[in-house]
């Protein structure tokens, strides 16, 4: 143990002082950490909605957060999302074409972990129903890739070539970057403002996409078609088919298309596709999409580099749990799917107003919480809204599950889920190893913990799933087949924290800096 004398440690104080200060100056005026938006409802958006007073305040707050976590203002505000000019009139333009490339998003409005590195690509992918539309995604970065151990015969060609000191082997010139998550985010809203790539956090921060990058993967995000690019070429407006699983799994395999053509030489192509709530029943469908994959079709060059699924508290029956609040989410897009659907159909004039109200601010999660789970939202649907024919048809497209899937798969789920029950989770799992009793697929059901939760409690056990199927070692020693896995909290569950109680506050004008002192 070193000692050090009163005199000694004064002097180290006062000389790490004298830095912190000449690094970041005190402000000179007093600090707000308010939100940097003022937005507020009319009085005729009110009244159509007929909020009350408590709502109101809410909702005001609400956007004022939502609009104050986006980075460069938004899409609304961004060049990066401006289209650019089709150059291409020779033939059609197909799903996975690279539109542009931002190498490098100035991490400055970003609250991404220091020593990460982030880029953005537009590109092209395809709708439920065929319609070629414009994307956009996100790529964050390793400072260092993760080096995969050999079992992969991929990794063993990578360091064989190495070891005899060649340039490059045949297939390293391909595979020598960094390995990939096909990383499908949960549900953040309906419009283009609530683009990951446009949100300071990239949305889901920490729980997934920030604690992946600092493992050693290339992150590769889809915002899904419908977020952050709202319209075509033509004006025409794109929507987002909310939950239909394949169709998003399609702007994923897409968006990793691309990101291929972008950064040829960055990216491995070995991948796991990961996602959690709407993006977990998305990865299962990136998992059922490549079942079908050949080196004839669309996405059978990507096949030969996938290597299995992690599928936390995935969405896997559209219409269940809080089925109040993911009716008028399927209605924004639904109408995309069905061109005769009207709002009437499912709501009461009540509801369509407030359904009107959701599309005109762009509410986000947290407003569309409060819009239809709030005052009033008793009287939002239609009786017997829920046995029209949309529902069945609908849900026969979007749902995940109960369909040949390309494993390995793990499904992760909490048994305390209040937005995808576990009840839901469990029959979709057994019904799909019924059908396919051969297919590799393991169930880890995580006692006692919530939505999100669930990701932060098992951490340590996909971490250590994706690395081994990323160097090829089989999921289930014992051979094919179905495996059900319960985990249970180390103390009592009681003891520890349930939910997040704190967001990351951006902090990147000098002004700020008394917020993460020691950041420098």
């Amino acid at each position: 143990m070193i000692y050090l004398s009163k005199a000694i440690l004064a002097l180290l104080m006062s000389g790490l002082g004298s830095f912190a200060n000449a690094q970041a100056p005190p402000p000179a005026a007093e600090q707000s950490t308010a939100f940097n938006s003022t937005f507020a409802l009319t009085p005729d958006q009110i009244a159509a909605a007929n909020l009350s007073a408590a709502q109101v305040a809410s909702l005001n707050n609400e956007i004022r957060f939502d609009r104050s976590q986006l980075a460069n203002g938004g899409p609304r505000e961004d060049d990066f999302y401006t289209l650019p000019p089709l150059t291409n009139t020779s033939g059609p333009l197909g799903p996975g074409t690279l539109l542009k490339v931002q190498p490098f998003t100035h991490p400055s409005p970003f609250a991404i972990p220091p020593n990460t590195a982030l880029s953005r690509i537009l590109y092209t992918t395809k709708n439920f129903n065929g319609t070629v539309v414009p994307a956009s995604a996100f790529v964050l970065w390793p400072f260092t890739p993760r080096i995969l151990a050999s079992q992969d015969p991929v990794s063993r060609e990578i360091q064989d070539g190495q070891r005899s000191g060649q340039a490059q082997a045949p297939k390293a010139a391909k595979t020598a970057g960094a390995p990939v998550v096909l990383w499908m985010h949960g549900t953040s809203g309906f419009f283009p403002s609530q683009a990951p790539s446009s949100h300071r956090a990239l949305w889901y921060g920490d729980a997934a996409p920030f604690a992946l990058a600092l493992a050693g993967y290339a992150v590769v995000a889809p915002d899904y078609a419908g977020l952050g690019i709202g319209t075509t070429w033509d004006g025409d407006h794109i929507s987002h088919q909310y939950l239909m699983s394949r169709v998003s799994a399609r702007d994923g395999l897409c968006a990793l298309k691309a990101a291929h053509a972008a950064f040829p030489d960055k990216l491995d192509e070995r991948f796991v596709s990961m996602g959690h709530s709407q993006g977990g029943g998305v990865a299962w469908g990136v998992a059922e999409v490549l079942e079908e994959a050949d080196s004839k079709t669309e996405f059978g060059d990507l096949a030969a580099g996938y290597r299995g699924t992690v599928a936390g508290s995935p969405t896997t029956l559209v219409f269940s749990g809080s089925t109040p609040l993911v009716a008028p989410f399927v209605a924004e897009g639904i109408a995309s799917v069905f061109p005769s659907f009207q709002l009437a159909d499912w709501f009461t004039p009540a509801g369509a107003a407030r359904v009107k109200l959701h599309r005109e601010i762009e509410g986000g999660i947290s407003a569309s919480m409060q819009l239809f789970l709030g005052d009033g939202s008793a009287q939002l649907l239609r009786d017997a809204w829920e046995k029209t024919w949309y529902v069945e048809a609908y849900s026969k497209l979007a749902n995940a599950g109960r369909r040949p899937f390309r494993g390995p798969m793990l499904v992760v789920q909490g048994t305390e889920d209040v937005y995808v029950p576990y009840s839901v989770t469990n029959d979709t799992v057994v019904a799909t190893c019924a059908a396919y009793p051969s297919s590799e697929l393991e169930f880890l059901v995580v006692n006692g913990t919530g939505h999100v939760p669930t990701l932060d409690a098992t951490r340590r056990i996909w971490m250590d799933w994706i690395q081994d199927r990323l160097e090829g070692k089989p999921a289930n020693t014992d051979g094919k087949g179905c495996k059900r896995t319960e985990l249970s909290s180390f103390l009592p569950v009681e003891q520890y924290l349930k939910v997040g109680n704190a967001f990351p506050q951006w902090v990147g004008a000098p002004k700020y800096s008394y917020q993460f002192p020691l950041g420098l």
